[in-house]
């Protein structure tokens, strides 16, 4: 548990008495260590005075500062050092004085080894014993701080994520002050590609150590909790008469941040700041305006400190971007896999933000949000893949600070999910045909009908002669005859076998009807093909 040695200070005017006394101490056994042997109480006190130790060994008649002054002075300054005393028989009226002083023990010279280590002994019980009191009320007052900490960041996330009017019963943080106000730190990935957890969350911890000491001299209470997507929430309370110096004190914050932000050039940072609230019940709209004003920041700029107070209130145009045409051209965007047609919606969506100073912008993130889970509820993707895919790119929206940053992030997104849906969804229906072509090409000299590939395939006969002709841009009878054409060409050029052997190899039991055939295809009799090639 001890993880330093105790300080010994020998005080002795004789050098050689000093030294004997150093040499019969067991030091390792006792956990100490010799800092000096000093010659006279002046120097000794200087000593102390600039690194206390834990025990002093002193005589007490000395030069300059005797033992007993010594001892007086430094229990001024130290009243639980501990002393050893050490004299000679005829000193036995200071050694009654320096009993008055409380000094831990007193030993005879001549020192005895026996004795001298079983003082020590004792005083290292000692001082082991306060240091483990020590150390646990220290663990103590550690886990009680950590454990107000959890509370206060508790509630803080219970009062952003409760809907219902929060209660005074409901409270488990003291809030004294007469005004309860809260804000939003907000952090945005200047590349969301490079972001770093473990930077994340050391930057967290530093902006909520900056955010408790700006604001601990002049709030009541102090209550922070961090978010999701780097929103850093503090709720705090202050006396009336405070709220301009309060403000001061935001506007620092917002400056040490940026400050500290300086050395990683992957962060920017903007603060949203809710109103003054008086009613207890009220102070979660606090939050939630900080929240409203921070996500202002996509129109107004980020870099700065965003008042509620200047946000046009219940004009959200969030609210009527995603009108009921709009999802409508989407999905049939979606259903037609036009990435042209996707992009076209979603600068429709976002042309009233930019046209307008009017509203409150914080309906931009709103209607991403809304735009990205429309989406994928209706692309063609294993739910557990959509899920994550979903939640990552909604994070990663709630990182852009600018609109044109917004639009650009979400066609890049979606029109990449829709051509790798268009690009999967044609290789899926490309499967039959391929299936088919393979077929024909291991059984062109037996009978072959549409409907009996389209039935080993699996399609529907219809159906299989559209996708036939659109995957290879010729109908299936036609690319039935090709195939039977090329397998002739190579019989005739390769074999001896007469005309209506490779006719019936072919599949074609009629060699006249293959000859017309093959010369229609060809260009030339069978018969004159083989003497060209031969």
């Amino acid at each position: 548990m001890q993880n330093r040695k105790w300080r010994v200070l020998i005080v002795e005017d004789e050098f050689r008495i000093g030294m004997l006394i150093k040499h019969l101490i067991r030091w390792d056994e006792f956990h100490m260590e010799c800092v000096d042997i000093l010659d006279n109480g002046e120097s000794a006190f200087n000593l102390i005075q600039a690194a206390p130790p834990d025990i002093v060994i002193t005589d007490i008649r000395m030069p300059k500062m005797n033992g007993l002054d010594l001892i007086s002075k430094t229990r001024e300054l130290y009243a639980d050092m501990k002393f050893i005393v050490i004299s000679g028989y005829k000193e036995f009226e200071y050694a009654h004085r320096a009993l008055q002083y409380g000094v831990d023990d007193y030993l005879l010279k001549p020192i005895n080894e026996t004795e001298l280590n079983k003082v020590m002994k004792k005083l290292d019980t000692e001082l082991m014993a306060k240091y483990k009191q020590s150390v646990e009320q220290m663990e103590m007052q550690e886990a009680v701080t950590e454990s107000r900490q959890i509370i206060k960041r508790d509630f803080l996330k219970n009062i952003i994520e409760q809907e219902d009017e929060i209660q005074v019963e409901d409270m488990r943080v003291p809030l004294e002050g007469e005004i309860y106000r809260g804000i939003d730190i907000k952090l945005d990935y200047v590349d969301y590609n490079k972001h770093d957890k473990k930077q994340d969350k050391l930057t967290v911890e530093r902006i909520i150590s900056s955010v408790e000491g700006i604001l601990q001299t002049e709030a009541e209470e102090v209550l922070i909790c961090e978010k999701e997507n780097l929103h850093i929430y503090c709720l705090f309370n202050y006396d009336c008469t405070k709220s301009k110096v309060i403000r001061n004190k935001i506007s620092d914050i917002l400056s040490d941040v940026k400050e500290y932000l300086m050395g990683f050039e992957q962060y920017e940072v903007t603060i949203g700041v809710g109103t003054e609230r008086t009613e207890f019940g009220e102070i979660r709209f606090s939050i939630k305006e900080a929240n409203r004003a921070v996500g202002n920041r996509i129109k107004l700029g980020s870099g700065r400190i965003i008042y509620a107070e200047s946000i046009p209130r219940g004009n959200k145009a969030g609210d009527a971007a995603l009108t009921e045409k709009i999802k409508s051209d989407i999905l049939a965007s979606m259903e037609s896999y036009s990435r042209e047609n996707l992009e076209q919606c979603i600068n429709q969506i976002y042309s009233g933000f930019i046209m307008r100073d009017d509203l409150d912008f914080s309906a931009c993130y709103e209607a991403a949000d809304a735009l990205v889970t429309l989406f994928f509820e209706h692309i063609d993707m294993q739910p557990e893949e959509s899920k994550s895919v979903r939640k990552k790119l909604q994070s990663s929206c709630q990182h852009c600070y600018t609109i044109t940053e917004m639009k650009n992030l979400l066609k890049t997104s979606l029109g990449g999910y829709l051509d790798a849906s268009r690009e999967a969804m044609e290789a899926e229906s490309a499967k039959p045909i391929r299936q088919a072509q393979q077929y024909v090409d291991e059984h062109y000299g037996e009978k072959i009908v549409l409907e009996d590939l389209a039935e080993i395939v699996g399609l529907n006969p219809v159906y299989f002669s559209v996708l036939f002709k659109k995957e290879t841009g010729i109908n299936f009878s036609s690319y039935l005859v090709n195939v039977r054409m090329e397998k002739a060409k190579e019989m005739i050029c390769n074999t001896n076998e007469t005309i209506a052997a490779v006719a019936e190899s072919v599949g074609y039991k009629d060699a006249r009807y293959f000859s017309q055939t093959f010369t229609k295809v060809v260009g030339v009799k069978p018969a004159l093909y083989r003497k060209l090639h031969s």
